[in-house]
């Protein structure tokens, strides 16, 4: 299977029924936009961590999803771009947007043939937000793209489940097990990932996705494969939401659920 058939599968998924899902999670577009002007800052305090002041700065978020995150940072000054595969995402981020009083350029389209009439300009930063890497089977087109699409002296920031988390643990009875093949390269159907947020009669129903788990080494490989300077890799501890809900009391203190990589294009 090619990443275009991949993307095929993944965009049928993403395109069942996001918008609704994002209501159940989050309220109306006009109820989260009122959170997130009241303190835009916290739903990308993590990324701020890296980027500092982002007021005029050109930023594109890929694989966006419902536009939280490009809403916050535009109402923080930023110009804010996002592709996604979803129109369903686009519709929630456009309410989100026009409630909060923000433009966001939203593209739909797989990152990997964004159309060329976008002309999209070169960035100050490049951000991949955690739940993004395996829906590809090859991440150096990925991180090539990301690399094209920076400034010199701009900055790619990918956060992502840790493999630990995502390859090789499992829980059971509150008991955490290492049964999962941590080097396992192979293909596989999953829930499309905002399924738990509809009802159980609407889940049954829903296409799957297919995904691609990587391993760190890969990931920080392919990032310098790409051409990007390595600055930092931080592993993530007290990410209790990264773990299933069954995990024992405290594990998120002793395993890091996530990490974050910080790269420049000199």
């Amino acid at each position: 299977m090619n990443q275009q058939s991949i993307s095929k599968i993944n965009q049928i998924g993403w395109n069942q029924s996001p918008y609704q899902a994002w209501v159940n999670r989050h309220g109306t577009p006009a109820e989260y936009a009122r959170v997130l002007k009241t303190d835009p800052e916290k739903t990308v305090a993590h990324y701020l961590n890296f980027m500092g002041d982002v007021n005029g700065k050109k930023i594109i978020n890929l694989l966006g999803s419902k536009g939280n995150k490009a809403v916050s940072l535009v109402l923080l000054g930023a110009d804010v771009t996002v592709v996604d595969i979803s129109e369903g995402n686009k519709q929630y981020a456009a309410e989100l947007a026009e409630a909060a009083g923000v433009h966001i350029h939203y593209v739909v389209s797989d990152v990997l043939t964004i159309p060329d009439e976008e002309q999209l300009p070169a960035y100050d930063f490049v951000i991949l937000e955690v739940g993004v890497l395996h829906y590809f089977m090859d991440l150096n087109p990925l991180f090539e793209l990301v690399f094209t699409l920076l400034k010199p002296g701009g900055r790619f920031i990918l956060r992502d489940y840790h493999p630990m988390v995502s390859k090789l643990l499992s829980v059971e009875n509150k008991q955490v097990h290492a049964s999962g093949d941590y080097f396992d390269d192979g293909l596989k159907e999953v829930e499309v990932a905002y399924s738990f947020l509809l009802p159980e009669d609407e889940r049954v129903n829903l296409s799957k996705n297919t995904i691609r788990r990587w391993t760190l080494g890969e990931v920080v490989s392919a990032v310098i494969r790409a051409g990007l300077t390595l600055q930092t890799l931080e592993e993530e501890a007290g990410i209790r939401w990264a773990f299933p809900q069954d995990s024992p009391e405290g594990i998120e203190d002793r395993i890091p659920g996530l990490f974050t990589i910080l790269a420049g294009k000199l």
